[in-house]
């Protein structure tokens, strides 16, 4: 009787581990695919992330030099004028004109000063 009690058991342990045992791991390639595609996806997102932050920095910058461009356009031509404006009035034409109408005569020596 033991050794038809050997024989059962062995027959339900080959059972059991027919339905349980594991040939060559074929989901272990499935796994390491998936990491692959998810690490993949991250690095493109993170890549397409960081250049749309690079475009906008780039953008932001352009604009702002525009605008300070545009400023210094303003202060040059700002500069101009007052230029022109100081010219005419320390020309000597108009001076002497000045003079004439308030009643004022020639300098003395010492009381002309010459600037740099």
């Amino acid at each position: 009787m033991p050794n038809n009690l050997t024989i059962r058991l062995t027959t339900v342990g080959q059972l059991f581990i027919s339905k349980n045992r594991k040939v060559g791991h074929p989901w272990r390639w499935g796994k390491i695919a998936v990491t692959v595609l998810v690490l993949a996806t991250a690095g493109v997102f993170f890549t397409s992330l960081f250049l749309a932050w690079a475009d906008l920095q780039y953008i932001t910058q352009s604009y702002q030099i525009s605008q300070a461009q545009e400023i210094q356009k303003q202060y040059l031509d700002l500069n101009r004028k007052l230029r022109i404006e100081l010219a005419c009035l320390t020309s000597i034409h108009r001076l002497e004109k000045l003079a004439a109408e308030y009643d004022m005569g020639a300098p003395q020596p010492s009381q002309v000063v010459n600037l740099p």
